[in-house]
């Protein structure tokens, strides 16, 4: 009888432990899951931001084009930030679905899974709307001297704009080239790729991972 109680008892302590010790991952795992909730916040107030922004740049743009449809280049300037503009809003709010759809409730490697995919969405965007700067600055430009000061750069700097065309297709090209070729050198894509997702991304990544690690031990 000695024997059988103190196989139940022990039967009735390791019971206890595995769930002390469920309870513990649960408090661990709601706790990190709560910081990556909080992390992400301020990807959200950036991106509304962001959509602000674009919403004022083209409102802006299509005042400008709207009232220049008689002049081809200014018209074409106008356009194109017009387009930006409205890129930078189609980007902010696919980035706001996305942080919605993060389902906190799911398994920690679908929710890791829902991250990549918001990270791999922002860093693509980021570059779509960060690359054409080298040639963007333009017409941003010249729609800022003709509204301001009633100044045409294109027909009064042509020289000016023709050199800072071929310098931004240059560093388009260049860019390209450089991407290309860290692309092929894992570890230096993985620096630039966490460097491009930025602290909120990187941050809320690390916590998932600390789960998984916790989990594991």
């Amino acid at each position: 009888m000695q024997l059988d109680d103190m196989k139940a008892a022990w039967l009735t302590l390791d019971r206890r432990l595995e769930t002390q010790a469920a309870m513990n991952l649960q408090m661990y795992k709601e706790n990190k899951l709560d910081k990556a909730r909080s992390g992400l916040r301020a990807l959200v107030w950036g991106q509304a931001l962001q959509m602000i922004v674009g919403a004022l740049i083209a409102l802006w743009a299509a005042g400008f084009w709207s009232q220049h449809r008689d002049v081809p280049h200014l018209l074409i300037a106008g356009l194109i930030v017009h387009v930006y503009g409205i890129s930078m809003i189609l980007f902010g709010a696919a980035m706001q679905v996305l942080i919605g759809r993060i389902d906190y409730a799911a398994p920690v490697i679908a929710i890791q899974r829902q991250l990549a995919r918001l990270r791999k969405v922002y860093v693509r965007g980021g570059l779509l709307i960060g690359l054409p700067w080298w040639l963007i600055w333009m017409p941003f430009l010249e729609i800022f001297f003709m509204s301001k000061f009633d100044a045409d750069l294109y027909a009064n700097a042509s020289e000016f704009i023709g050199i800072s065309i071929v310098i931004g297709i240059v560093g388009l090209v260049l860019t390209y080239v450089v991407y290309r070729w860290i692309a092929k050198r894992p570890l230096w894509a993985k620096r630039v790729e966490d460097g491009s997702a930025g602290r909120s991304l990187n941050q809320t990544q690390n916590y998932l991972d600390q789960i998984t690690q916790f989990e594991q031990e």
